[in-house]
């Protein structure tokens, strides 16, 4: 009997796990009383806050280049939308201040998932004097960096230049890359007319 109430556990503890696991993958819940923050939305084209962030990409090393940010407390689904026939779900995680955290995620469905996140930089920010949030896609071993903000961005700001990302329209202010077995990272674009 014992056995069988071990069996049993076992299997109340997978499909717990199970539950788990589709729970997590599935959409955030939708956003509650949650509207576009206030602000001037002001891009910012600074050369050495955009390396700030860049420097701090190639610290994490060739295994680990990645954008990276905190594990958001919170997130909602502000909005879904498509770009052409792509659907588009815009999640929204509200700011907070630390090392990098998220502040938005548009996940792109379709034959090529995709996603396009906005990160605010503590290192840059602090370096700026200002807060500084950056516009970013990883995609196919490349990370662009699309938009830099001065202050946290609007959704009504954010949300052209994620649909020009995903329609092929925006050209990135830079495109890094690190090359597998190579000693640094390269940058493989870096608009010299947008940035300074």
């Amino acid at each position: 009997m014992s056995h069988m109430n071990g069996i049993t556990c076992s299997a109340g503890l997978l499909i717990a796990l199970l539950c788990a696991s589709v729970a997590s993958a599935a959409e955030p819940a939708a956003c509650a009383g949650v509207e576009d923050v206030k602000s001037k939305s002001r891009q910012y084209f600074e050369g050495k806050t955009l390396m700030t962030n860049l420097l701090a990409l190639e610290a994490q090393g060739e295994a680990k280049f990645h954008p990276t940010f905190a594990a958001p407390s919170s997130q909602c689904l502000f909005e879904k939308f498509e770009v052409g026939a792509t659907p588009v779900q815009a999640v929204y995680t509200p700011h907070e201040k630390g090392e990098t955290t998220l502040n938005w995620r548009f996940v792109a469905g379709g034959a090529e998932p995709r996603e396009i996140v906005v990160i605010y930089d503590g290192m840059a920010s602090f370096m700026s004097k200002k807060d500084v949030f950056f516009v970013v896609e990883e995609r196919a071993t490349k990370i662009s960096y699309y938009a830099m903000f001065r202050d946290q961005p609007t959704y009504a700001a954010l949300k052209p230049i994620v649909t020009g990302i995903l329609d092929g329209s925006a050209a990135p202010l830079a495109t890094v890359r690190w090359p597998p077995g190579e000693k640094e990272p390269v940058i493989e674009a870096y608009d010299t007319t947008r940035v300074k």
